[in-house]
């Protein structure tokens, strides 16, 4: 079993790209143990729109190496990337032993091709939920003031998680929400008994240190060398909390204006493109926006930089399902760097960094718990330098790739179908059945109210004050019941 196909998204964090997601962090995740683990990999990877040129086109059969490890990637476009049978040829080619899809999209394209090519392909299909979809769908339903986008999210899920023989999340929590889904599905069933459908795969890191290359912020312009530099950096999503992060700065900064707010990011296109727009309009309201930094997406080589010329790095999210299930790619760059943590309590990630005391937390929704935190963190930078080294450490341990990426090594020993693989779903056929019975329900119903329509009719005749009428009414009524009596 040498030949694993990984489904996934780019840019891979290596590639300097102008823009680095969560996705190409977690599909890189996946394919690093495998490549230094020697398996033959042929990453499929959907190259992202804003984090390319203009024009982009697919590279295929392309050969890409990292650190003498060299692997095959299919850079595709969105078209080619959702052209099934076109990468369902290219697969064919490769000979799979064992499919991978990382997060969600992904691996919904994944199962698609795999659903419509399983006469030339059949092999295990393992498929990485990047989050909770459903949540995260709530979300962003929330930010668009319409429910249209459910069903998108929910047909996308449904694919793959009717389709898929294992499943990886980022969190228990998320295992927990799946395994309810797959039970709505009719997959825990008599044939799944005691198989293990989830396995817990955390965000990781990798081996490797951040390098400071260069000054980029300190000392410059309305940041001075002795200011306290409070980051954010990335996307501004669905969930990212802008009115508790501004109100909460405001409050700090009024007390302390040697707070200063620096920001790498900005809205995505392809996802979010309200919440950063509201965030900047409240800034240039603001009586402390000289105290915002906010440079916008920049290039991916550049972001490490600025970790390392901040006091602190802050995470806020609302206190909503997506978050509560999910967890935080920026907040393990942020330990891997040794940049202190400050971050709402919402998700697992943020409950270990409470246990462990390896960061702040502060409750999420209120700003002045924020804020307080900010003022204390100011004065106590000591404070803040034993615990980056404290985090830097623990998240070396816990979360490299090698660590978090057991689970899918242990499955490639001997990758397997799902109990229940092309089998007969009784739960599924039962609804179908019971959608016919209520057809015939909903038809007997308006056969008797169509009999009781008739029936109404004759008494108003009958009724009538009119003659003519009132015979027309008894002579309906005799017809019917001696037509009855007739059978």
């Amino acid at each position: 079993m040498n030949n694993v196909a990984i489904f996934g998204m780019s840019p891979l964090p290596f590639q300097n790209e102008k823009k680095v997601y969560g996705t190409g962090i977690r599909t890189w995740q996946f394919a690093l143990p495998l490549i230094q683990n020697k398996y033959n990999v042929c990453l499929f990877s959907y190259a992202i729109p804003s984090a390319f040129n203009d024009g982009f086109k697919s590279e295929i059969n392309k050969i890409t190496t990292y650190k003498n490890n060299s692997f095959l990637n299919h850079l595709l476009s969105k078209e080619d990337f959702e052209n099934y049978f076109f990468v369902l040829n290219l697969l064919k080619d490769f000979k799979p032993d064992a499919v991978i899809g990382c997060t969600f999209y992904p691996s919904f394209i994944a199962s698609k091709v795999l659903f419509i090519g399983e006469n030339d392909i059949k092999v295990p299909f393992w498929a990485d939920l990047f989050g909770h979809v459903m949540a995260e769908g709530q979300a962003r339903a929330f930010i668009d003031g319409s429910d249209g986008c459910l069903f998108h999210y929910w047909n996308s899920e449904f694919n793959i998680i009717d389709f898929a023989d294992i499943f990886s999340c980022v969190s228990k929590r998320q295992s927990y929400a799946l395994i309810g889904e797959l039970g709505a599905i009719g997959r825990l069933n008599m044939l799944t008994l005691g198989y293990e459908f989830t396995r817990v795969m955390p965000i990781g890191i990798p081996d490797e240190d951040f390098v400071y290359e260069k000054n980029v912020f300190r000392g410059k312009g309305n940041i001075s060398e002795d200011d306290f530099v409070v980051l954010w950096a990335g996307g501004y999503n669905t969930w990212t909390d802008v009115d508790t992060l501004f109100n909460g700065l405001e409050i700090a900064m009024g007390k302390n204006p040697k707070i200063k707010f620096v920001s790498t990011g900005g809205e995505i296109p392809e996802q979010d493109v309200k919440t950063y727009p509201r965030f900047v309009k409240l800034i240039s309201d603001s009586k402390y926006k000289d105290n915002f930094l906010m440079k916008g997406w920049i290039d991916g080589k550049d972001v490490p930089n600025y970790y390392f010329e901040a006091d602190i790095g802050i995470n806020i999210d609302k206190d909503i399902y997506e978050v509560k299930l999910g967890s935080k790619s920026r907040i393990l760059d942020w330990m891997r760097a040794g940049l202190c943590v400050l971050s709402s309590n919402v998700c697992e990630l943020t409950e270990i960094i409470e246990k462990e005391k390896i960061g702040f937390t502060f409750k999420p929704n209120d700003s002045q718990d924020l804020a307080n935190k900010l003022l204390f963190l100011s004065e106590n930078k000591n404070l803040l330098k034993k615990t980056s080294e404290k985090a830097k450490k623990y998240a070396k341990e816990n979360f490299n790739f090698l660590k978090t990426a057991k689970p899918v090594l242990e499955w490639l020993d001997n990758p397997v179908f799902a109990p229940d693989k092309s089998k007969e779903r009784v739960l599924l056929f039962e609804k179908d059945e019971a959608l016919k019975n209520s057809s015939l329900i909903i038809e007997n119903q308006k056969n008797l109210i169509i009999e009781k329509d008739k029936r109404i009719f004759e008494l108003e005749k009958i009724a009538s004050k009119n003659l003519v009428n009132k015979i027309y009414g008894y002579f309906k009524v005799l017809r019917r019941k001696i037509w009855i009596n007739k059978f």
